[in-house]
């Protein structure tokens, strides 16, 4: 899939946009508004509701994945934990089946319960993992969101726009509307 950030003026080119598009039959995947976070906006545009009118998502900037990494890291997380908290669990109780270790045992514990504790020893590492292993951003998608956040704070419109990867964007309506900058970025 292929992301555009275009900066708009105003909420109505967007919907010009996006209607120009749909007449062209452009495949889009996702389409998402994003109010300024200036919030200066004209009494007109806000009389007009473009998500019941073009099938637009209008949201707040913070409450996008793309240009928040902090919720896109917590997307991360959690889907890692999805996997490695039952595969640290199955694997501690391995590990503590196979080397018969009196680990826990040494500490005071009953016997009976090593391998259990074992288990949870590894769903507590697979918690971790997951943790720290999601942390990671590319730096020049982190470039990209200052450039798109100062937009936003000067009082720009942003139209995401995700189209599948094989299409090309139609690049001659994407010129024709007024906006100020067409930032790609990639998946």
């Amino acid at each position: 899939m292929s992301t555009f950030v275009l900066t708009l003026k105003e909420k109505k080119l967007a919907k010009e946009l996006l209607l120009k598009l749909r007449e062209a039959q452009t495949p889009i995947l996702n389409c998402d508004l994003v109010e300024p976070l200036d919030n200066r906006t004209d009494n007109e545009d806000s009389n007009i509701d473009i998500s019941q009118e073009v099938f637009a998502n209008q949201s707040n900037f913070n409450d996008i994945k793309l240009l928040n990494p902090a919720l896109a890291r917590k997307d991360r997380q959690r889907t890692l934990a999805t996997w490695l908290i039952p595969f640290g669990f199955i694997a501690g109780l391995s590990f503590s089946q196979m080397t018969d270790l009196n680990t826990f045992a040494n500490m005071g514990f009953p016997n009976q319960l090593e391998k259990l504790l074992g288990g949870l020893v590894g769903m507590i590492s697979g918690a971790l993992g997951s943790f720290f292993s999601a942390g990671g951003t590319n730096q020049e998608t982190v470039d990209d969101l200052r450039v798109i956040r100062k937009k936003s704070e000067e009082g720009y419109w942003l139209l995401i726009l995700e189209l599948p990867m094989e299409i090309e964007p139609p690049w001659e309506i994407l010129k024709e509307t007024d906006n100020l900058e067409i930032i790609n970025i990639g998946k």
